[in-house]
């Protein structure tokens, strides 16, 4: 820390600042005000007009009416959310400082960075935004020579000053000049706080290794892979904030999605981006995407899960989940789409009655000779209006013929019921034959994929389809045929997807989300020693471009842990002895107990846990069952179950989950319930994933022989 002897000129100039924003506030409002003001007043002067004479305005005129009302509308959300942003930041109006020298300048700028840019009445930047070129210098250079990559080129200098502030209840107490991005006293201060209920913004705090995966541009598919904590969904935040910082005119929150693990988890982060000043951006699962393309439900991942964990290793859903999961059998799909869209579906001749009503030579040419734009699901319904046409003539000349030979027996009413009745019932078996090899949905195709599979998950497909029951990795599957061939409609409107925990998708459901949003620049978040699945191949987040068709997408690693301390840290490693150890970032705290399951125990442990003040604190199991039977015997907790009322699980003071729903969520304190078990890697990668939710405070029962 340096002898402070600028604390008075910092403060001072904090104070102007914060001047300012005060003064953009009240103007702000006041044009706020003065917008709705002439809303009012449109209004009122219109109601009068029609009260008068109610035919006094036409409809153009009202269509007028409306717009004027729309403008001034815009201008008023415009001022409320410039005051809204001024507010924000009044009691930390900027975190940092810079002092850089262009190359050929013997005087350096003093570079002040917050959390949105602040002009003084002169036009002048007080504070720059944290995402403008030049503030980079402040998470990527060190004092001395420097550079910073701006909209007219590369900008080369000498840094000659890196400054840290830090504000408590607006007023700067103390600052810190470092040649490190964030001086460890400042960041440790930051994270040794409590957890809260909801994501919080991290500008102030964001490391280099970080800021490079938020700031790259120009990859169609990025990919960052991190352990637990290395702070993975607080860059995906932040890289969206910045994406529509530096492409506002093309990039809106509404052409951004973010596939989130859980409804608990998009709950989490949803008060990330409204906190950097930008509107939150709309978040899904996978299943939701699924289901939407298939138009049914599907098996819930986490029942999946559930099902793995309750057989055996040789289990039929291992092998089904082990069959589907890897880059193999995306090279199936991908083959079969591609014959499909080639072919189209396995065309045979139709017949009736002996009679060859088309042939399948003739049909594959029909399907060939339709417009090569067109997808195969337009293909095959424009051969439907083809052949409905002729099917009409077959019926008509059927129909006259029936009507000759029943003509008498019945009268003209009576006569065309018969008639229509038995032209039906004669043609059925050709429709039959036709529906069968027209109708293809995913289904068809996986059908087609699973002849090269063993025969149980063949016939275990067969079950299922007859039950009305899709098992996960087929919904997956089934979807990407479905979007693929154009059975259901991708969504064009999404600029950029962010997906966390991709760890958790199998080669086919990236491969899904690729089809899915074909106009999506992509950021996939992972930590490989997460894949819990059982059956899934390891993961190798080096190879996830290349299920978009970006197989040199780079790739940003995260090494350090921030989330938890020193000794949670330490026995995260000794969970996962074959991987490399966890570099905690250097905060200490109590060492994590280590004891045999009871329930007793239990309840001790969450009521000293409540007494030390944690405000957050989970028990987390390892099934969904164990969840619900511990839930019931636990007070003053709120259960986890996968559904759409997990967005409001912070209304009960903790949460006991299956480890699975917790993913992404971070609690200041873990009771990790746990049963004896084949310590298997896949299991250890699972009580690794439940333990690393801790900040402050773990407890580990029932796992003790692990260590």
């Amino acid at each position: 820390m340096s002898h402070l002897a600028d604390l008075p000129m910092e403060q001072a100039y904090a104070a102007q600042v914060q001047q300012v924003l005060l003064q953009t506030v009240e103007q702000a409002q006041a044009l706020s005000a003065e917008h709705l003001k002439s809303i009012q007043a449109i209004v009122a002067d219109a109601w009068e007009d029609l009260r008068v004479k109610p035919t006094a305005l036409s409809e153009e005129d009202l269509e007028q009416l409306s717009t004027e009302v729309d403008r001034f509308a815009a201008r008023r959300d415009f001022a409320k959310d410039t005051a809204e942003r001024a507010r924000r930041m009044l009691l930390n109006p900027f975190f940092a400082r810079v002092d850089f020298a262009e190359a050929g300048e013997s005087d350096p700028e003093r570079i002040v960075i917050g959390l949105h840019s602040v002009k003084d009445g002169q036009g002048g930047l007080l504070v720059h935004d944290w995402r403008a070129p030049v503030s980079s210098l402040y998470y990527d250079a060190m004092p001395g020579p420097a550079s910073y990559d701006s909209p007219s080129g590369r900008i080369d200098g000498r840094l000659a000053l890196k400054r840290q502030y830090r504000m408590e209840n607006g007023r700067l107490v103390y600052y810190v000049d470092t040649a490190l991005s964030i001086d460890d006293a400042l960041l440790l201060d930051i994270l040794s706080g409590a957890a809260s209920p909801r994501m919080r913004q991290i500008v102030s705090t964001i490391q280099a290794e970080q800021n490079a995966a938020i700031r790259v541009e120009g990859a169609r598919v990025v990919s960052v892979a991190g352990c637990a904590g290395s702070g993975k969904t607080s860059v995906a935040m932040h890289r969206a904030a910045y994406l529509m910082y530096r492409q506002r005119e093309t990039l809106s929150a509404s052409k951004l999605m973010l596939l989130s693990p859980s409804t608990a988890f998009s709950e989490y982060v949803s008060g990330v981006l409204p906190e950097l000043g930008e509107e939150n951006i709309r978040a899904r699962t996978l299943r939701d995407v699924v289901e939407e393309a298939l138009g049914a439900r599907v098996e819930r991942p986490y029942r999946q899960l559930e099902a793995l964990l309750s057989e055996g290793a040789d289990g039929l859903r291992h092998r089904s989940v082990a069959w589907k999961g890897g880059p193999e059998f995306l090279n199936r799909i991908r083959r079969a789409a591609g014959d499909f869209a080639l072919l189209g579906p396995e065309f045979r001749d139709v017949v009736l009655e002996d009679k060859l009503l088309v042939s399948a030579d003739e049909l594959r040419a029909m399907y060939k000779g339709e417009l090569s734009l067109l997808t195969p699901a337009q293909k095959l319904e424009r051969m439907r209006a083809t052949l409905e046409t002729r099917l009409s003539g077959w019926e008509q000349r059927l129909y006259r013929e029936y009507a000759r030979s029943l003509e008498g027996r019945y009268g003209p009413r009576e006569l065309r019921q018969v008639a229509n009745l038995a032209v039906a019932q004669r043609m059925q078996p050709a429709r039959a034959q036709l529906r069968a090899m027209l109708d293809a949905k995913g289904a068809t195709l996986m059908e087609r994929v699973l002849r090269e599979a063993p025969k149980p998950l063949r016939d275990a497909w067969r079950d299922n389809r007859a039950a009305g029951l899709t098992w996960w990795e087929d919904a997956v599957a089934e979807a990407y045929f479905a979007v693929r061939l154009g059975f259901a409609a991708p969504d064009k409107q999404i600029y950029h997807l962010l997906v966390d925990e991709a760890q958790d998708y199998s080669d086919a459901a990236l491969a899904l989300l690729a089809a899915c949003f074909p106009n999506a620049r992509v950021t996939l978040l992972g930590d490989p020693r997460q894949r819990t699945m059982p059956g899934l191949p390891p993961c190798d987040p080096a190879a996830w471009g290349a299920c978009f068709g970006a197989p040199d997408a780079p790739v940003f690693p995260l090494t350090k842990c921030y989330r938890s301390s020193r000794q949670i840290a330490a026995l995260l490693s000794r969970i996962l002895p074959n991987e490399p150890p966890l570099e905690a970032f250097g905060r200490d705290g109590e060492p994590p107990l280590v004891a045999p399951y009871s329930e007793a125990l239990l309840r001790q442990t969450l009521d000293r846990f409540r007494a030390a003040g944690h405000r957050t604190i989970a028990v987390i199991t390892r099934t969904q069952a164990q969840a619900d039977s511990l839930s019931a015997k636990l007070t003053g907790v709120y259960r986890l179950d996968g559904g759409e009322d997990d967005a409001h699980y912070e209304a009960g003071d903790n949460v006991v989950a299956c480890y699975h729903l917790t993913k992404g969520l971070e609690f200041d304190a873990v009771i990790a319930v746990w049963p004896r078990a084949e310590w298997t890697p896949g299991e250890r990668r699972r009580l690794y994933t439940a333990c690393s939710r801790a900040l402050h405070a773990l407890a580990v029962l029932g796992a003790e022989d692990i260590l």
